[in-house]
Formats: structure tokens, C-alpha cells, sequence
């Protein structure tokens, strides 16, 4: 198998060294030495007839020479330096001619050969096994007695012989000593000869940009930060910098990866406790040569090169902004800094001259990658305006308010300079701090903050025809509402422009609907001071109001999966719900409230009517019935919460409880239906906030209709919603609470007792156990537990017991295990006493489990989640003893303990701590208490 020259197919020379790679990597520990032998010196035969006897003959391809070079290395690392000590000398003699030179191709095997071992014994980011670690030592510390100076100096040898006649060796040697400098003696390669070679090739077009990366590894070295100091001093690497050719757009972007590893280096060196104020100095003002280079590339129409040096800069403002923490006062220089580098990151945050807005979608990697550098470039502008906020509120003020003089002025403008120009105030007030985000002073005068904001409304800016304006200019007003609470005279600017098409009625749907979400938010925050503006609001936006359902389309996701497509009537949801802002306006008569109502319910509760008859395969017409009821609850949605459950009812409220009507219609037609289902519960978790006690007779109605076809995930979102209603409206609710429990319980029950078919279906069986059990509590936080005994439900009790008894049993889910002792000291602080069934449950069935539960071997008392079951545990014990006092007592004693072995002295033990101690101690004791029955 080792005559691989003789073999003709390549695939057939690959498989022989996979074979040898196989035994080498996995079955080396059952070869003997003969074997080993016999290895090497056929691979070194191979290697001589391939690479200096065969000089005439093709190459071999490249991928052979790749696999023989990683099998080779899979061999060094078994036998050096033990067996095949001279392993390095071996390659490198080679390598060289007997009349001086190289072989060409040896000498680009051997190069290829040095990488694949730098990456088997050095790679930082491979895993590695302990014995694996001390291997790749070891090799290290015998090749730095002698080997690798021998490799320098050969490495050298082959840059000088082969920098004009053979680019790709050259390249491979300056990869070698980027890769090995991390490990090897720094003065092999920073000498005088080994760095005139390295600067020269810095000027040589067809090298220097792996001779840049070569200088960059150099640089990184781990040193101690004063020699790493010396060292930088001494390679003069300003001096170089300014003699090179940045014409070339792609050894710009390395030269930035440079600097960038140049100025990390100094930072971290300027950071150094223990260096000495000499070498501060030393430092910092190596940093001051390179910070020119810091803006130059910062400011590179290439984002590449910009984000190259991102690490630089945010090295030093870190640096800056220690020094303002230890109140140490800022050179001329780095106020200086500081200025030129804000107004780079705020023009860089610009959209390129070659790049357009909202039409890149078959570029969408483009665009991700402009908003995450977008999204450092805010970082960094934010970090100076921590550091000086002078500095930042004087020169977004003077760069904002220049655009919109301009733009005042009639100056033609590219609609990227005024995107900016409106991004760059939004970013404003996210970078100040809360006690600078004011709008007037003392004096009820415009901060620089307001005056921006009033300026951007009364330039008239939000009419720029480029659609990129309009939605910046929405956002930013949405961001700073606040600013109309100071300056209300120009809130019928914000809502003029929200109205027409700029905003909600803008052409593009982009716009539109985005502008349907801001628009609700900028009314809810002013909700105070929209009341001159609600009949003007209500009118201008009335058409927006007409629904028509879309087909529903799916897009796929990263796993393959369809998943259904934002709708625009997912937006105009927003227009529906600012529309139940502005008419329930406090202040507004009632019976213009009610009007208005009607203007917008109406159409709708007509739309669902003339459903009802339609035939319930028809998705459109469902869909289209699904958004009206959905309109209707966002409606209800916009509506205050009623503080208290009996409050009067006014006037509107009959609007509200025809649409009930008409959606419980809805339902029974179409129960069988997912989305309709969907909409009813969404509807009437909105509307029970604005109907208070009078959308309670309507419940069970509502409830069956929706348990007869619902799913398990319906039934996950709905429980909550009657834990809600149970609590806000006790003790009303209790007569209809009991009438529905069972029908809940059952329908619960129905899925619980189903055998999971997947794992996604296992997680929803998981959710719908904490959602019953959370709705069991909702009840009793609710004083409703008798609902459980009435005379209706008391048979059914023993079912819910069990239930919640088999949860608790069940060590693989602490957290619904927690869930269900709960629930079980609910029980008992409520029935203990008074119900004699339940306490015959809790000497039967639930005392024994909480000696049980945490005996058992999967119970984990050294377990954060596992330590609060046990919390939930203890209380149990303890409320029984408070509840029943001797009683308990003398069944303890008497019946469990005798039942389960314990020594009396044991079971008088515990009898004494759950009687003196506290919860706290009695937890406590009763740790211990497990411990030593475990045990």
C-alpha cells in the first residue's frame, strides 16, 4: 500500500493513505517497531520519488499532497522525538538540492507539512484530550530546543528563494511563521534580516497582504506587556505605514486588520496595572501615531475595513471611559479624538452611494450586515456621549439642524443624507442618559433635544419623497412623544402628517402598516391630550377600517416548515384598537362615545352576521369572519380595564354586548372552526376588561363552545383567561364557575390521558399539566375552592386529588411537581378540619408522599428546583400540625411511623420539630431528617 507512486488513480492513492491515517490515528499502540519502521521508510521512499525524483512528471494533485502531509503528521506526533528524532532534519534535507537551492515541489510539501503540524500540536480552537495536551507539549518543548531554529532558518531560506518565482510557497512560508510565532522564540523571526525581508514584501503586490497578516501574528504574540512594548517600538511599524499603497481596496482592508491588532495590543499594554508611568507614556503615544490610521479606515467606504478596526475603537473608549471614571482630566488631543471620531461613526452610519433602501430583498445578507454594523457604529456613538455629553449634544445638534436647514432653504438633498439625518436624532435619545432626555429647561425653554424635535415637525421633512424619510420620522416621533406633553401646539403637525399619506394612508405597505403600529402606540402615550383631536382622527382613518381577508401565505423557515406570512390585517389590528383609545377618551360624553361605537362596530357585527349562513369550507369567508370578530375584540382592546366588577354600565356598553351576542353566534355555528375559536378567545379576553359583571352570563356559552373542538394548545392559552375572570370578579363568578369546572376538568383530563406521538406534543402535554395546575390555584387565590365540594362537583373531587397526586409523585418535572404540592397546601390550610373525605386523602394518600417523594432515589436534595419542592413539602407538614394539632400528632406517632419502620426515637424526634420549630428550622430538620433515611 505504500508504493503509492505505482498507484495511477488518485482516488485509489487516497483511499491507501485513509487506511493509513485510520491506523495511525486509532491502532498506532499495536504496531510494533518493525511496523513503525517500515512506515517510515517507505512514506520517506514515497516522499523522495514524488518530490525530488520525479521532477519532470506532473504534480501530484493537491489534495494527495494534502492527505499525505496530514498522514505524515499523524506519524510525527507517535514518533518524535522518541523514535524518529531527526525528523525535522530529515524533511528539511529533503527539501534542499545537493547543489544549493531547493526542490520545488519538496519545498512546497515541506511547507504544507510544518502547517499540518502546527495545527495538530498548536491549534487553539481544536479540542483536545489531557494526554493529547501533555503530548503537544512536550513535542513543543523538544522541537524549541533546537528543531524550530532550524525551521526559521530554513523558512527564511525558502521566502528569499522563492518571493519572485514561486508566489504560493512564499505564501505558505509567511502562513508558517504567523502560525508558529505564537509558540516560538520571538527573535527567530524579529531580527533585522527576517523584518527587512518582511517590510519589503509589504511592497510587493503579489505577497503583501499574507506578509500584512504575517506582521499582524508577529504582533499578537503573548508577552509580557513592557517587551511587547520594546518590541513594537523597535519594528517602527508607523514609519512602514505611511510608505504603503492603500490603492488596492482588499490589502486596504488587511492593512486595517493591522492596526487593528496593533492598537488592541497598545491598549491592552496602556491598561497594564504593573507598567511603569514611563511606559504608559510609551504606550499612549504609539497609540496617538496609529489613531489617524484608527479614523482613516474607520471612514472606509468598504464596511469590512470599517469593521475591522471596530475593536480598536471600542478599546479605546473603554480606555476613555475609566479615565472619566477616576475624574482624571482629557488631553487637548483626546478631546480632539474624540470630536473627529463621532463625526466618522455618525457619517458612517449613512447607507452607501451603491446600496438603495427597502429594495434589497434578494439581498438580504447585505442588508443584515449594514444594520449590525449600524447597530456598533450607535454603540460607539452612545460610549462617547457617556464620556462627554457636551461634546455629543453639540454635534448631533449642529449635524441634525444642518439638514433641516437645508432642507428649509429649498437645497436639493439625497434622500441618504436626510434617512441620516432623521436616524441620527432617533439615535440621540437612546444614547442620553434619563436626566438628559428633557425637552425644555427650567426656564420652559427648548433643550437641544426639543428644539430638534420641534424643528423636524415644523421643516416639513415627513413630505421628502423618499419613503425611507417618512418611516424614520414616525419612529422618531412614536420615540419622543413626551416632547407634545411640553409643546401640545405642535401636536396637530404629528397627527396631520400621521394621517394623510405620509403616514397611515402612505402608498407603500411598508409604511403603511408600520405607521398602523406607531400610530397606536404615539396615541396611547398621549391618550391626555387627544380629545380636541378624536372626530378629526376618527374621520381621517375611517377607510382604513374596511377588512378584506387575504389568502393566507407561507413562507418557510430555517427547518424547511411553512409557517403563515404577516398579513396586513395582522397591522390594521393596531388601527382598531387606537380607535378604542380615542373613544373612550375620558371626557367624552357617552352618548358620543356610543356613536362613535356604533360608526365602527356596526360593519362589523353585520359582517359577522351575514357569515352565519355561509358553508364552513370556504378558508376565505372563515378568514374573513375570523377578522371581524378579531376587529371587534381590538376594539375592546383600546378600552380602559373597569376598576371594580359593579360598576354602572354606561350607554356604549350595549354596543359592545350586541357584539358579544353576535360572536357567541359566531362560535356555535363555527366551533368546529381553529381560527374562529382562536378569534372568540381573543375577543373575549378584550371585552370582559370593558364589560366587566356584564359579559359574565355569557361565559358558559362561551366556554362550551369552545372546549367541545378545542386543542390542546387552545386549551394552554384559555385556562389562564378563567383564572383571570375567577379572580377579578369574585364572588359573582362563583355560581358559573361551579356550572363549568367539571367540563373544564374533563376536557383537561381527555388530553392528559392521551400518550404523547412526538416530542413537540409532550411539551405541549407538559404545559397543559402547569396550566391545570395553575388554574386549580388561581381558584383558591380566588376564594372559590368550594366550587370543588359543591353538591355538583364533591364527586369529582377524588378524580382532581388523583390527578395532582400523580404529578406530585412524578421526580422528572420538579417544576410541576412544586406546582402540585402547592396546590395540595392550598387544600389543606383551606379543608383540613372541616372536610372529612379530604382528610381521610391526606393521611392516606398525600402524607405519605411527602416522606415518599424526597426518600426516593431520583430525588435530589442538593438540586436548586428540587429543594423548592421540598420548601412546598415541609409546609405541608407543618400546616397539618397547625391545622390539627394532636391529632396529627398522635397519628404520626400511632400509625405512619410504626407503618414504615421507624425507630421511636426517630419518629419523637420529628414530632418535637414540627411542633417547636418554625418553617425555616423545621426544613431544615427535616433535610436532615431524609438524609439519614437515604442514607
Amino acid at each position: 500500500m505504500f508504493y503509492l507512486s505505482y498507484i495511477s488513480v488518485p482516488e485509489a492513492r487516497f483511499f491507501a493513505l485513509q487506511v493509513l491515517e485510520n491506523t495511525l490515528q486509532n491502532n498506532f499502540d499495536s504496531l510494533d517497531s518493525n511496523a513503525v519502521e517500515y512506515i517510515r521508510r517507505n512514506m520517506m521512499q514515497y516522499l523522495g520519488r514524488e518530490f525530488v525524483d520525479n521532477i519532470a512528471a506532473s504534480t501530484e494533485e493537491s489534495f494527495i499532497r494534502n492527505k499525505v502531509a496530514q498522514s505524515l503528521t499523524l506519524l510525527f506526533v507517535h514518533v518524535y522525538p522518541t523514535i524518529w528524532p531527526s525528523f525535522f532534519k530529515d524533511m528539511v534535507s529533503l527539501a534542499k538540492a545537493p547543489n544549493g537551492g531547493s526542490h520545488e515541489k519538496a519545498a512546497d510539501f515541506f511547507v504544507r507539512l510544518c502547517i499540518s503540524i502546527d495545527e495538530e500540536i498548536a491549534r487553539l480552537d481544536i479540542p483536545r484530550t489531557r494526554d493529547e495536551v501533555i503530548r503537544n507539549t512536550n513535542i513543543k518543548d523538544t522541537m524549541r530546543l533546537g528543531d524550530v531554529q532550524l525551521l526559521a532558518s530554513f523558512w527564511f531560506e525558502l521566502l528569499q528563494e522563492f518571493k519572485t518565482t514561486n508566489m504560493g510557497i512564499a505564501q505558505l512560508v509567511l502562513k508558517n511563521i504567523g502560525s508558529y510565532i505564537a509558540w516560538m522564540d520571538i527573535s527567530l523571526v524579529v531580527n533585522d534580516q527576517v523584518m527587512s525581508v518582511l517590510y519589503e514584501l509589504l511592497g510587493d503586490a503579489n505577497l503583501r497582504i499574507p506578509a500584512c497578516e504575517c506582521l499582524a501574528d508577529v504582533i499578537s504574540k503573548g508577552m509580557l506587556p513592557l517587551d511587547k512594548l520594546n518590541m513594537i517600538q523597535m519594528l517602527n511599524i508607523v514609519d512602514i505605514l505611511g510608505r504603503l499603497d492603500l490603492a488596492e481596496p482588499e490589502f486596504v482592508e488587511h492593512v486595517a486588520r493591522l492596526v487593528n491588532v496593533l492598537g488592541t495590543e497598545l491598549c491592552k499594554i496602556y491598561t497594564e496595572v504593573s507598567l511603569s508611568a514611563e511606559g504608559k507614556a510609551g504606550a499612549w503615544s504609539l497609540i496617538e501615531q496609529i489613531t489617524p490610521y484608527l479614523l482613516k479606515f474607520l471612514s472606509n467606504e468598504y464596511d469590512d475595513t470599517s469593521s475591522a478596526v471596530f475593536p480598536f475603537v471600542n478599546d479605546m473608549l473603554y480606555i476613555f471611559k475609566k479615565q472619566k471614571r477616576q475624574i482624571q482630566p482629557f488631553s487637548q488631543g483626546q478631546h480632539e479624538f474624540m470630536a473627529s471620531l463621532l463625526n466618522v461613526v455618525i457619517l458612517k452610519l449613512r447607507y452607501d452611494e451603491d446600496t438603495d433602501w427597502g429594495t434589497d430583498e434578494d439581498e438580504p445578507e447585505e442588508e443584515a450586515l449594514f444594520f449590525e454594523m449600524r447597530k456598533n457604529l450607535r454603540i460607539f456613538a452612545e460610549h462617547i456621549a457617556a464620556i462627554n455629553e457636551e461634546l455629543y449634544v453639540g454635534f448631533i445638534h449642529s449635524f441634525v439642524m444642518d439638514t433641516f436647514n437645508k432642507y428649509k432653504a429649498g437645497n436639493e438633498l439625497d434622500w441618504r443624507d436626510v434617512e441620516l439625518c432623521l436616524y441620527v436624532l432617533y439615535c440621540y435619545g437612546e444614547a442620553l442618559s434619563k436626566a438628559s432626555m428633557v425637552f425644555v429647561d427650567a426656564n420652559d425653554s427648548l433643550s437641544p433635544l426639543g428644539s430638534l424635535v420641534s424643528e423636524m415637525l415644523s421643516s416639513n421633512i415627513s413630505a421628502y419623497p423618499h419613503p425611507s424619510a417618512a418611516m424614520q420620522f414616525f419612529e422618531n416621533i412614536a420615540r419622543y412623544y413626551q416632547f407634545f406633553d411640553h409643546r401640545p401646539d405642535q401636536l396637530p403637525q404629528a397627527l396631520s402628517a400621521f394621517v394623510d399619506n405620509r403616514g397611515l394612508h402612505h402608498p407603500l405597505k411598508q409604511i403603511r402598516t408600520r405607521c398602523w403600529y406607531l400610530f397606536q402606540r404615539f396615541v396611547k402615550n398621549l391618550k391626555s391630550r387627544m380629545g380636541p383631536y378624536v372626530e378629526h382622527v376618527l374621520s381621517s382613518i375611517g377607510d382604513l377600517l374596511a377588512i378584506q381577508a387575504e389568502p393566507v401565505v407561507e413562507t418557510n423557515t430555517m427547518d424547511g416548515m411553512p409557517i403563515p406570512a404577516a398579513s396586513t390585517f395582522d397591522s390594521q389590528l393596531y388601527l382598531f384598537e387606537t380607535v378604542g383609545l380615542l373613544i373612550s377618551l375620558e371626557g367624552t360624553e357617552p352618548m358620543k362615545q356610543t356613536e362613535y361605537l356604533k360608526i365602527v362596530l356596526v360593519p362589523l357585527v353585520e359582517g359577522i352576521q351575514g357569515s352565519l349562513s355561509q358553508p364552513s369550507d370556504d378558508e376565505l369567508f372563515m378568514l374573513q369572519l375570523h377578522h371581524y370578530i378579531m376587529a371587534i375584540g381590538s376594539v375592546a382592546k383600546g378600552y380602559p380595564s373597569l376598576n371594580k366588577p359593579s360598576e354602572v354600565a354606561e350607554p356604549w356598553t350595549v354596543v359592545f354586548v350586541q357584539a358579544t351576542e353576535i360572536i357567541l353566534s359566531a362560535l356555535q355555528a363555527f366551533n368546529q372552526i381553529l381560527v374562529i375559536r382562536d378569534a372568540a378567545r381573543y375577543a373575549f379576553a378584550r371585552l370582559i376588561t370593558c364589560l366587566g359583571s356584564q359579559i359574565l352570563p355569557y361565559l358558559p356559552n362561551l366556554i362550551n363552545g369552545l372546549l367541545t373542538e378545542c386543542q390542546v394548545t387552545e386549551l394552554v392559552d384559555f385556562l389562564p383567561f378563567i383564572g383571570l375572570v375567577a379572580h377579578k370578579y369574585k364572588p359573582m363568578v362563583e355560581p358559573i364557575m361551579d356550572e363549568l369546572l367539571v367540563p373544564l376538568v374533563k376536557r383537561v383530563f381527555d388530553f392528559l390521558n392521551t400518550a404523547p406521538s412526538g416530542t413537540d406534543e409532550a411539551v405541549l402535554l407538559l404545559d397543559l399539566r402547569k396550566a391545570y395546575l395553575n388554574f386549580i390555584t388561581n381558584i383558591f387565590n380566588a376564594n372559590l375552592e368550594s366550587v370543588f365540594i359543591s353538591e355538583r362537583n364533591i364527586e369529582h373531587l377524588n378524580t382532581i386529588l388523583q390527578t395532582v397526586l400523580h404529578f406530585a409523585k412524578d421526580n422528572s418535572d420538579p417544576t410541576t411537581q412544586k406546582m402540585s404540592f402547592g396546590v395540595f397546601l392550598k387544600m389543606v390550610n383551606a379543608w383540613a378540619n372541616n372536610n372529612p373525605g379530604f382528610d381521610v386523602f391526606v393521611y392516606n394518600e398525600l402524607i405519605p408522599i411527602t416522606f415518599s417523594v424526597p426518600m426516593s432515589a431520583a430525588f435530589n436534595l442538593s438540586d436548586g428546583q428540587s429543594i423548592l419542592v421540598f420548601g412546598e413539602i415541609t409546609s405541608i407538614q407543618k400546616a397539618m400540625y397547625i391545622k390539627q394539632g394532636a391529632k396529627f400528632i398522635e397519628y404520626m406517632k400511632a400509625v405512619y411511623f410504626p407503618s414504615i419502620q421507624c425507630p421511636p426515637e426517630t419518629a419523637e424526634t420529628y414530632c418535637q420539630a414540627v411542633q417547636q420549630y418554625d418553617n425555616k428550622q423545621f426544613k431544615k430538620y427535616f433535610q436532615s431528617f431524609i438524609s439519614e433515611a437515604k442514607n
